[in-house]
């Protein structure tokens, strides 16, 4: 008999311990609420604003296609400069050139533009941080400063 009570006193001990062991005094989390004089507020979170990434898809993609536009620009102005080494006619040696020249020179700038837009791309999507618009702003607040420059 003796055996049973003590079960059932540590039973009843141990299907309390959890509520004990939480703060079953304490006020549930969903219900919480700052009462006066309580050294607690409640701070609602403030989710910041989605941003658009229209302008970072935009020079990626361009960026994209400049490069893989300038390797058959490449391999046309190859192809011009060995027209250019075959031509025989001395009328055409310099039309020839220029041309090679000029695509060779639209080939480059190709590349280079679109490795640019490239990184510009990177840089607006993954290091810079969103700033908001109005970097100049007038607060009259006692405890503030009166301009501020944000940059």
């Amino acid at each position: 008999m003796r055996r049973r009570v003590t079960a059932l006193l540590v039973a009843g001990l141990a299907s309390l311990a959890p509520d004990l062991a939480a703060g079953a005094t304490a006020p549930a989390a969903s219900s919480f609420a700052a009462e006066p004089g309580s050294p607690f507020e409640v701070v609602e979170r403030v989710e910041p604003p989605q941003r658009s990434h229209r302008l970072f898809w935009t020079l990626g993609l361009g960026g994209a296609a400049l490069v893989a536009a300038s390797f058959p620009m490449a391999r046309s102005a190859d192809r011009r400069y060995d027209d250019y080494l075959s031509e025989t006619d001395p009328s055409q040696l310099e039309a020839r050139f220029q041309a090679t020249r000029r695509m060779d020179r639209l080939a480059s700038a190709s590349l280079w533009t679109g490795e640019a837009m490239l990184v510009t791309a990177v840089w607006l999507r993954f290091v810079r941080t969103h700033r908001p618009a109005d970097r100049v702003s007038l607060t009259v607040e006692p405890a503030r400063c009166a301009v501020s420059f944000r940059f």
